[in-house]
């Protein structure tokens, strides 16, 4: 006595410990834990962090450089006014610099503005001269002004943010995916959890009929055979069942994995199969596909920066021009004090003109290559226009066809049902075989899986139109 009652309780507390999961937990669980929605969330921050940094880079950023120390020892070859001829002398130097660089990109002249100093002090050492000490100090700004090109930091920036909108609408992408797959794998659980209930439910049908057979068979009533018939039918139901539980054990490690659990967690499900009849407006589902759907606005936007790269490419052919001007006071003293007074000035200004002359027709091939990816590019925007428009036409046709079955279906379930309860009682009174039975039996067993499949077919595909239409139906 005392086994039975530890032995329920273990039981009872094996089925405490079970995590019960409706489709709104599972959706709850996948949406922050699932794989799925976890790489869509790291490709958004990547892309995020992209734009920060490259928006960062567009302020002025400082660096400092330092030489400690900057060391040589050489021979070197100098004329000797003497002897008149060139002779080798050991010379060297030993140098202490500091650098500082301050950079400001302009994006919208594609130029850069730079504050450049620099100061060093340094022994010099030769055979000929011996050893001597100097300081010098250096402060310049300097502006590098691309003219005629390509702007290539604004490029760079629109890239940016176009590819961040593109893993954006690639995030909300996901989640609708991740909301079908989860739908579709709860709803396949469930359907395997019934598929073992109604199997279940057989067998033990099958088993009263084979106990009624052979009581029948012992007082004489009924032939060996139907007896004989009826253990079949309950070896094979058994069988039926076995498979039905080996395949909801497999869909229940598939329905794990979709959302995130681990493994070793006991789960059960609860589904609710009432279904409502949807108005599926057609035209006004295309057009919210047609809007929203995010491959098709990340193939429009593509079309866009596809025509930057040609516009890219046809650049490097043009005639342009780079203006670099430079403007700083600096001193060299032998004392360390005196090189922070009475500069003196350089300056410069160079504009350097590049003129495309032969290239062998390099760049115009370079430019037919991207106006080809430019054409495949638009081919693959209008072709996915059209693979929309077709899904959701299908998706919808799925849906209506799915209604009419579970429509028809559900009232065959309850004919079925009545016609198995009648038969019963006719083969209890010697009316009919058992065969007879068995095939009313089989009529109610796919009665109710077919029921069931049409249900779950019908959510599924309810499911599959709301992903691909970006509307909500149920």
């Amino acid at each position: 006595m005392f086994n039975k009652i530890l032995l329920l309780l273990l039981l009872g507390g094996s089925l405490f410990a079970q995590n019960i999961y409706t489709l709104e937990r599972s959706l709850e669980i996948a949406l922050s834990e699932s794989y799925d929605i976890k790489n869509a969330k790291y490709s958004l921050i990547n892309s995020q962090k992209r734009l920060e940094a490259l928006k960062l880079g567009l302020n002025s950023s400082v660096n400092m450089e330092f030489d400690l120390p900057n060391y040589y020892r050489q021979l070197s070859s100098q004329f000797n006014t003497t002897t008149g001829s060139e002779e080798f002398y050991q010379v060297g130097a030993t140098r202490l610099e500091g650098r500082l660089f301050i950079t400001q990109p302009i994006i919208y002249t594609n130029s850069t503005f730079s504050l450049v100093g620099s100061l060093f002090g340094r022994d010099q050492f030769s055979d000929v001269t011996g050893t001597s000490r100097d300081y010098f100090s250096n402060l310049s700004i300097r502006l590098n002004q691309p003219i005629f090109t390509f702007n290539s930091q604004m490029a760079n920036l629109e890239r940016a943010e176009i590819n961040l909108a593109q893993t954006e609408r690639n995030y909300s992408k996901a989640e609708l995916d991740i909301i079908y797959k989860v739908t579709s794998a709860f709803y396949n659980l469930f359907q395997a959890k019934r598929n073992v209930e109604i199997t279940r439910e057989k067998v033990k049908q099958t088993e009263i009929s084979f106990e009624t057979a052979s009581n029948k068979y012992k007082a004489g009533l009924i032939a060996e055979v139907e007896k004989l018939q009826l253990e079949v039918d309950l070896a094979v139901s058994k069988n039926q069942l076995l498979d039905a539980e080996r395949s909801y054990e497999e869909q229940l490690r598939n329905f794990k994995l979709t959302i995130g659990l681990p493994m070793e967690e006991e789960v059960d499900i609860e589904a609710n199969l009432d279904y409502s009849i949807v108005n599926i407006d057609e035209e006004l589902a295309i057009n919210s596909a047609l809007e929203n759907r995010s491959e098709l606005l990340n193939a429009k936007e593509d079309i866009y920066l596809q025509e930057l790269t040609i516009d890219e490419t046809d650049s490097r052919s043009e005639l342009k021009a780079e203006l670099n001007a430079n403007y700083g006071i600096n001193k060299n003293d032998e004392l360390f004090e005196n090189i922070f007074g009475e500069f003196q000035d350089n300056r410069s200004v160079v504009l350097t003109v590049s003129v495309p002359i032969l290239d062998w027709g390099k760049n115009a091939r370079e430019v037919e290559a991207a106006k080809a990816e430019y054409n495949r590019t638009e081919l693959n925007y209008n072709n996915r226009k059209e693979s929309i428009t077709i899904e959701v036409k299908s998706a919808i046709g799925r849906v209506k066809a799915s209604l009419a079955r579970v429509q028809v279906l559900s009232k065959s379930v309850e004919v079925a049902e009545k016609s198995y309860n009648i038969s019963t009682q006719r083969f209890d009174a010697g009316k009919i075989t058992s065969f007879d039975l068995t095939q009313v039996q089989l009529r109610l067993t796919d009665a109710k899986l077919n029921s069931l499949n049409a249900i779950v077919d019908y959510k599924i595909a309810l499911a599959d139109l709301e992903r691909k239409t970006y509307l909500k139906f149920q």
